[in-house]
């Protein structure tokens, strides 16, 4: 399902996270605008982004599993997100935007995206 690689993930944290570097929450934001949170208006990107850092925290110096992670996001994503008719889909619902999420993360070049596609 995830081809994210850990080692990938793991490093782009890392540098974002040592000494000088803007952590990880802004990549995350343009990360969430590239899926297309914008348009869900509350929570932000940039505010839904700072969780998502404990998230991607948490998956980089403790169980290290990406599939773990992408279930928090996915989690996070339904949990923060619009209520659809009055009820929430299951969590599996939004693994293809947890996952473009997290590989857009690691692929930001510290861009906004031009033209996001919508996961949601």
């Amino acid at each position: 399902m995830n081809s994210l690689s850990f080692t990938r993930l793991r490093q782009r944290y890392t540098d974002d996270t040592t000494l000088g570097g803007a952590g990880a929450a802004p990549a995350l934001a343009r990360a969430l605008e590239f899926i297309g949170w914008r348009a869900v208006r509350e929570p932000t990107p940039e505010e839904l982004a700072g969780h998502l850092a404990l998230l991607l925290d948490h998956c980089v110096h403790e169980h290290r599993d990406v599939m773990a992670l992408t279930e928090g996001v996915a989690m996070a994503l339904r949990d923060t997100g619009p209520l659809l008719d009055g009820g929430l889909p299951p969590v599996a619902a939004y693994y293809p935007a947890a996952e473009a999420l997290l590989r857009r993360y690691v692929a930001d070049d510290g861009l906004a995206p031009q033209a996001a596609p919508s996961y949601l």
